[in-house]
């Protein structure tokens, strides 16, 4: 699977990868119906300023869009503000068991044996990928020196993951896909194109 290119191209606003969320309904008591279910699959959109016609990579970024949008072709992807971890471990980290469920990811920094802590610190909010896994988890909170990582969403039943597998916690990236409509530039006499905006949603 390629990586999405975006060609040199910088967008100018980038909203964060926000989860679905969870479901609501409202009875004329105002009482509400509340549920949190294990909804997945990101959405984040990249809005993109001032391009020239006589760029050379602006025909073939339009083109790139336009085939990726028809195919919907699924790519990986980072999020250009969510490339490096805030927390800092020291060590590499693994998955310690192999299809592990729940919300709560047992690790080590030995990719054999016995589990050992990993040095350092994962922050909540931080990005971690799990290798055979295609979602992309939040860590949930703050640990230091740890063998365990609270995460969001949980892992359930059939996300299977092998015994040691490798968890990314920099440059982590999103199996996307262009989604929904998104607003191709509009140019004008002097080939000056603006308005640019992308919708990309995590396909795990």
């Amino acid at each position: 699977m390629s990586d999405f290119d975006r060609m040199g191209f910088l967008p100018t606003d980038v909203t964060p990868p926000i989860f679905p969320e969870g479901f609501e309904s409202w009875g004329h008591s105002g009482k509400g119906n509340l549920g949190t279910i294990n909804t997945v699959g990101r959405q984040w959109e990249e809005s993109y300023g001032i391009m020239q016609r006589n760029d050379p990579n602006f025909w073939k970024f339009i083109a790139y869009l336009n085939k990726h949008r028809r195919t919907k072709t699924i790519f990986e992807i980072s999020h250009l503000h969510r490339q490096t971890a805030t927390g800092v471990p020291i060590d590499s980290i693994y998955a310690y068991g192999a299809n592990q469920t729940g919300s709560t990811l047992q690790v080590s920094k030995n990719s054999s044996g016995a589990q050992v802590a990993v040095s350092g610190t994962l922050k909540r909010g931080d990005l971690i990928k799990i290798a055979g896994i295609n979602l992309v988890f939040d860590v949930d909170a703050d640990v230091s020196n740890f063998t365990a990582v609270p995460i969001s969403p949980m892992l359930v039943s059939g996300m299977a993951h092998a015994a040691y597998a490798v968890v990314t916690y920099t440059a982590v990236k999103f199996r996307a896909v262009l989604s929904g409509n998104f607003d191709f530039p509009k140019g004008n006499g002097r080939g000056i194109y603006a308005g640019l905006t992308l919708n990309f949603r995590e396909c795990p």
